[in-house]
């Protein structure tokens, strides 16, 4: 049976429900009347507040926890005990101890039980093999995530794709198999709050006699030849640096007055697509990524007809993760969300700490780096045994 996705579960909710998954992540407003200024506040607009701030992942989770809570609870059942006396339980034990029979349960080997039973699951292997417009056939290598399809039909499409998730999810790994998919060449910049408008228009440098040359960026080669170009960290993005990116967003193409040695017009190659990657939706900074911008209206919807949300991908995790790391990580990730901790645990920590597990790290010690930066008693909260 096709899971359902996130937005769906979300419809299947009252708007009660829904106002109880606001107050779980800490409310803030009146979820009757909706924020201020909202002028047609009803259960979509109110799925659509909630997706724009929380993964879907974590929006599964909190919905599974409303739901559960809204349940009207099961009738006490009455427990038959049979009463034995101190002579007969000694010797009951007795015979168990011959017999080195344990009486209680053993959490470290039913810890161990259920990390060899993760580790044995067969994970589903799909290939994808693409055929492009020339007619060749091509096998994308590697993991391929369930959005993966929806992304490169949009990007075949020549849309701008802003990709939305949690940090060590994939989105830079999901944007190069686009390339790779599409046959076409890959660059990217990561973005920063003091970063220049050099990284998308070019340099001029100077050269002999006073003089000075041209030299493209990798957004103006990709931009006239065609290719994909991923904006990383595309939430930390200058705001006035993204405003100079609105011509060439919206049009076929767009001036550059750094262009000394030719025609200053670039024109917008067919084959050129623009994906941006962020943590957020471009609303600034939270309690998780502090270092992101409130980005402007006009150059967010460049990427609004684009926009895909990410989380991380457990069939990935069940593929390249240790058994007994993944458990630990995946029970974890829940206290996270149930405890409302503004961190997060991503499948890069995961893939990264198996890799040093098979050169000889503990697991212990795997949990305790991830850990360090940690206060103890939110440690407590969510730490398991491993």
């Amino acid at each position: 049976m096709t899971e359902m996705t996130i937005v769906q579960v979300l419809n299947t909710l009252t708007f009660k429900e829904l106002a109880a998954m606001h107050k779980h992540y800490g409310g803030g407003f009146d979820f009757n009347r909706g924020p201020s200024g909202h002028p047609n506040w009803g259960k979509s607009a109110a799925i659509e507040y909630l997706m724009q701030r929380h993964t879907p992942q974590s929006l599964r989770d909190v919905a599974f926890t409303v739901t559960q809570n809204t349940q009207q609870p099961k009738p006490e059942q009455t427990e038959t005990k049979t009463m034995t006396t101190p002579d007969q339980q000694a010797a009951v034990q007795n015979l168990l101890n011959t017999f080195g029979i344990s009486t209680g349960p053993d959490e470290a080997r039913i810890r161990e039980i259920v990390a060899e039973a993760i580790a044995s699951v067969e994970p589903t292997k799909v290939e994808y093999h693409v055929k492009r417009f020339d007619g060749s056939t091509v096998k994308v290598d590697g993991h391929v995530r369930p959005e993966f399809k929806t992304i490169l039909r949009d990007a075949a499409a020549g849309v701008n794709i802003l990709l939305v998730g949690p940090a060590g999810c994939g989105k830079t790994h999901i944007a190069k198999q686009c390339a790779e998919a599409l046959d076409r060449p890959f660059a990217s910049v990561s973005c920063t709050a003091g970063m220049s408008e050099a990284a998308f228009k070019g340099r001029l440098l100077p050269v002999d006699n006073g003089n000075f040359r041209y030299v493209q960026s990798d957004f103006v080669r990709l931009y006239r030849n065609g290719g994909v170009f991923l904006i990383d960290e595309a939430d930390a993005l200058d705001g006035n640096v993204a405003l100079t990116l609105n011509n060439a967003l919206a049009g076929n193409g767009f001036n550059n007055d750094l262009i000394i040695d030719g025609d200053t017009f670039v024109p917008r190659h067919p084959d050129f697509v623009c994906i941006a990657a962020a943590n957020t939706f471009g609303t600034g900074a939270n309690a998780v990524y502090a270092g992101r911008e409130r980005l402007d209206e006009a150059f967010l919807d460049r990427f609004r007809a684009g926009r895909i949300s990410l989380d991380y991908d457990r069939e990935l995790e069940r593929q390249a993760v240790d058994g007994r790391l993944l458990k630990w990580g995946w029970d974890v990730r829940k206290n996270i969300t149930d405890n409302r901790i503004h961190k997060v645990l991503s499948t890069r920590f995961l893939m990264e700490a198996t890799k040093l597990l098979t050169v000889g790290a503990t697991h212990s010690e795997m949990v305790d780096r991830f850990f360090a930066d940690w206060k103890s008693d939110d440690r407590q909260r969510v730490d398991v045994a491993v």
